[in-house]
């Protein structure tokens, strides 16, 4: 059976989300109430990045072209009303939302290219992980099945934008402003020996090593460190390792930063991007639930070096992030906290590793400030 094809204009979708973005950004605007609300914050306040980009590019290519199916992924889809759904989140919405919204619905490069969003449609019959994620593709399914409307969209698309800034608001503003103290790089170091203990796909390794690579290099003129995102499609060609650093422009020294098991051909192939670069060095930093798969990692560098004319550093991350604080003399808790914030946000990491470390944190505020065991008034 032959279906129709309807098209997204894409100058068109690109106008609707501009003004839906200065409707969500003002205050003083109320948004209509809509019957899906529920739904719509659940999701893009949720945990599943990928729900969030279908869920705001369903509702655009409603709202700009009421003849599409919401629930279509891709335009070979065999439904009614299939339409090219990839291209519309790619080149309208993603640039959009890192021009125009910071990155609120989690800054991926390519969400498309991600599961669930490589199936044909939304169906509640399509592959989630129990529980949480597919409760989330239930209510994407209800919200993106019913709503028929451009109107309807429209301003289901504007309580999306919404929700997606008091998102990131919130993100941003997690934790309180911290006053300066003494023990600031034991703090730092407390902090970090509780943080790294989870993994979270290697997002919690990498950002931190960053963060304090970062805080060092801040001491010297011209330095600037990238951590790139870990384990996510859309990767820069430029990047040469997990952290880049620069100085004046130019790729100084690079990172590596395993935080799982990993083996020869791991190592052997973070030497040979770096080996473009004309780099004769690299770190690589093992987490501590990084584990070398293979006999020696004496034997592997020299290995490397053989065939590479690279010389693999390998350093486990504790000692590694304790010596580098060790080399700060002007180490603030607070700018560590920020800095970690800061990379976490432009690493893209998943909602999980923003809500460890206010765990953490607030851990940390407990174990400093124990309740009084003495009744109110008592000496």
């Amino acid at each position: 059976m032959s279906f129709a094809k309807p098209t997204v204009d894409q100058k068109a979708a690109e106008q609707l989300l501009r003004e839906a973005i200065a409707i969500a950004q003002d205050d003083s605007r109320e948004i209509p109430a809509v019957e899906w609300d529920i739904e719509i914050r659940t999701i893009i306040q949720g945990t599943h990045l990928t729900f969030r980009y279908i869920l705001m590019t369903g509702l655009l290519g409603k709202a700009t072209n009421p003849s599409i199916n919401a629930l279509a992924l891709q335009a070979g889809a065999d439904v009614e009303g299939a339409y090219d759904a990839r291209t519309l989140c790619h080149q309208v919405v993603v640039p959009i939302e890192r021009k125009l919204l910071n990155r609120a619905l989690g800054g991926s490069n390519e969400p498309f290219a991600n599961n669930p969003a490589r199936l044909p449609t939304i169906s509640l019959s399509n592959p989630v992980r129990r529980g949480k994620d597919q409760k989330l593709q239930s209510m994407l399914y209800k919200v993106l099945s019913e709503i028929g409307a451009s109107d309807q969209a429209f301003v289901c698309l504007c309580n999306a934008v919404r929700y997606a800034i008091k998102k990131q608001m919130a993100r941003s503003g997690s934790l309180p402003q911290l006053s300066e103290s003494a023990d600031s790089h034991l703090k730092t170091i407390e902090f970090i020996d509780a943080f790294v203990t989870r993994s979270i796909e290697g997002q919690v390794a990498a950002i931190v090593a960053g963060t304090v690579l970062s805080i060092y290099f801040d001491q010297f003129e011209g330095f600037e460190v990238i951590v790139h995102p870990v384990n996510q499609s859309g990767s820069s060609s430029k990047e040469v390792a997990d952290i880049d650093i620069k100085k004046n422009g130019k790729i100084f020294v690079v990172v590596e930063v395993k935080d799982k098991p990993f083996s020869e051909q791991d190592v052997d192939h973070a030497a040979f991007k770096v080996s473009q670069y004309s780099l004769t060095s690299i770190t690589f930093v093992i987490g501590v639930n990084g584990t070398y798969i293979g006999s020696s990692l004496k034997q592997v560098s020299k290995t490397v070096l053989l065939t590479r004319n690279v010389n693999v550093i390998f350093v486990s991350l504790l000692s590694f992030m304790s010596s580098v604080i060790a080399l700060c003399p002007e180490l603030s808790f607070a700018t560590f906290l920020a800095k970690l914030r800061y990379y976490a946000i432009n690493a893209r990491v998943k909602d999980e590793v923003f809500e460890h470390i206010e765990s953490v944190f607030q851990s940390m505020q407990v174990a400093s400030n124990p309740p009084s065991n003495n009744p109110s008034g008592a000496d």
